[in-house]
């Protein structure tokens, strides 16, 4: 695989890239699936996305700050990062959002025969999720699926060796969906860890997406909140304040560092 242009914001690499250059780089990545990087050892991949909801909780917590910074793959799904990458100096083209490429990665699993484990979401969400991509990609191989509140996690990660997928989609929402894949794939013998965040919500029917014109504004943010106000309106309006406070602190920064 070609070498991925990263650009660096706030001490986390995101790659660069425009829409429609994500598929196949994400599906050449997934074809490097499971090589031998030592003896015993494969070389796992791991895919994250971040918006500024993300870079608020790596600012405060340096562990999880750590699993984002060794991810094999970083896009940027929300609007903050490409706001943050132009006033530092290294602006990305566009927004990168999960939902906005997901179907052309399973089109191709269809080809490729790439089996997923979707785990995340509650349990009638996940379970039509899987009903709607069975429907949907007839070929494409569900070895399994579990709802994101289970209790004892050996079951889940027995669960999910027994089912031997190749890809496994974790949909809890960050940071846990990040530190489950940190603290758990090192005892499933899947090569591809992906956290896709509110992706079964959406697949499932269960939320609706924000109107193309939203979405190109960089509002979608706003229309969740709208969606689910008592659960979000902190995350998002305090959340968005205090992305900015810390970007223009470290364009402050940076640029002092340049002048002298």
């Amino acid at each position: 695989m070609e070498k991925m242009e990263l650009i660096s914001i706030l001490g986390i690499p995101v790659v660069w890239l425009r829409l429609r250059e994500i598929s196949p780089l994400i599906a050449n990545l997934l074809e490097e699936r499971g090589k031998v990087r030592s003896p015993g050892i494969l070389d796992k991949k791991i895919i994250f996305y971040v918006d500024a909801y993300h870079f608020n909780i790596a600012n405060k917590d340096s562990f999880y700050k750590k699993i984002l910074q060794t991810a094999t793959f970083v896009h940027a799904s929300g609007m903050g990062p490409v706001l943050a990458s132009k006033m530092l100096g290294s602006p990305l083209p566009e927004r990168t959002p999960t939902p906005d490429f997901i179907e052309e990665i399973f089109t191709i699993a269809e080809k490729k025969k790439w089996s997923f484990y979707l785990l995340g979401g509650e349990k009638d969400v996940v379970e039509k999720t899987v009903q709607n991509l069975r429907k949907k990609f007839p070929g494409l191989k569900i070895a399994g699926y579990h709802h994101g509140f289970f209790t004892n996690n050996n079951k889940i990660v027995e669960e999910i060796n027994r089912a031997k997928p190749d890809i496994v989609l974790v949909g809890m929402g960050p940071p846990k969906q990040e530190k489950w894949i940190e603290e758990n794939k090192d005892k499933i013998n899947a090569k591809v860890f992906w956290a896709v965040g509110a992706l079964f919500d959406i697949l499932s029917g269960k939320r609706k997406r924000a109107p193309n014109w939203m979405q190109d504004l960089g509002l979608e943010w706003a229309y969740r909140v709208g969606q689910e106000p008592k659960r979000l309106w902190r995350r998002y309006i305090f959340g968005n304040i205090e992305f900015l406070f810390i970007v223009l602190k470290e364009r402050v920064a940076f640029f002092h560092k340049s002048s002298h």
